[in-house]
């Protein structure tokens, strides 16, 4: 095989084979190594390779990002703050309604079931119970703003005053479980119990696993002396929120009515157990030590 011809990298002279300097400009000769510059072409091909392999994953997740990582808007839009927490929230849970931010008194930008229930998220309830109004003049069958209506003069301690639009509501959306939930709750304040009941039965067929719902089925059933009834409401409560120590409390009591002494200190000690450091924590152990005939620890 005949010798490779080289030239010099820097002058371009013909060299003769085992030069090591260039007899022109004197360059140091530099012999290829084709087995390394093999091996340094493979590796040149992997990392390119790499680059574009890793430059079509980003491409792939840019594309995965845009059509799945941007947050859809949502199936049906979000009624009022009032419309959505229908209830207000229970005592023993410590929950507070979430204020919406301040809009002004005038709020141009909005309707007037929208103004409302910002005024009552703000705690505004003449502002709200204003607004409110004007929605149900400008379309009574409304029953959003029927049943908001309603909730606002509840808040002004007016349950009587809000019977008739939470009926008006129920009569337009029956299966709605807040306008039957609004209307037992307003029914109840007022003393008419027989149809509070009815109107709290018929909430849970629509939202059974409510215990709000059937704690005040309850406390209705014991306002009517109902006590077998009342019992099996908070049990059934207590099985769907356990945590609750105010449901023992109650069905203590209605044990006592039923003249069920071992059943009620049993409530009684769940309740003490829930609620150790109750208000009335001692005056429960007292009535235990007389339910049972033995004192109570309060450990």
């Amino acid at each position: 095989m005949a010798a490779a011809i080289l030239f010099c990298e820097k002058c371009g002279a013909k060299l003769r084979p085992g030069r090591e300097r260039c007899p022109r400009c004197r360059a140091l000769v530099t012999v290829p190594n084709p087995a390394r510059e093999r091996e340094a072409s493979r590796k040149l091909a992997t990392i390119s390779a790499v680059i574009a392999g890793t430059f079509v994953v980003l491409l792939a997740g840019l594309w995965v990002w845009r059509e799945w990582g941007t947050p859809r808007a949502p199936a049906k839009s979000v009624g009022p703050a009032v419309a959505s927490a229908p209830r207000e929230p229970s005592a023993a849970s410590g929950e507070r309604p979430k204020p919406l931010p301040q809009v002004g008194r005038d709020r141009p930008f909005m309707d007037a079931a929208g103004a409302g229930a910002a005024a009552y998220g703000e705690g505004d309830y003449a502002s709200a119970l204003e607004q409110f109004q004007a929605a149900v003049e400008k379309n009574p069958q409304d029953t959003d703003s029927l049943s908001n209506l309603g909730q606002v003069l509840v808040k002004l301690n007016r349950p009587a005053d809000a019977i008739p639009y939470f009926t008006r509501a129920v009569a337009l959306a029956p299966d709605r479980w807040a306008y039957q939930f609004n209307l037992a709750r307003a029914l109840g304040q007022v003393g008419r119990l027989e149809e509070s009941i009815q109107g709290y039965r018929t909430a849970q067929v629509l939202f059974p696993n409510d215990y709000v719902t059937t704690f005040n089925l309850a406390l209705s059933l014991h306002k009517k002396g109902d006590e077998p009834a009342a019992v099996e409401q908070y049990q059934k409560a207590i099985s769907l929120q356990p945590e609750d120590a105010s449901f023992r409390k109650a069905l203590g009591i209605s044990y006592e009515r039923l003249q069920k002494g071992p059943e009620a200190a049993a409530a009684y000690q769940e309740y003490l157990r829930l609620s150790p450091d109750a208000p009335d924590a001692d005056r429960v152990r007292e009535r235990i030590a007389e339910l049972t005939g033995r004192s109570v620890s309060s450990s």
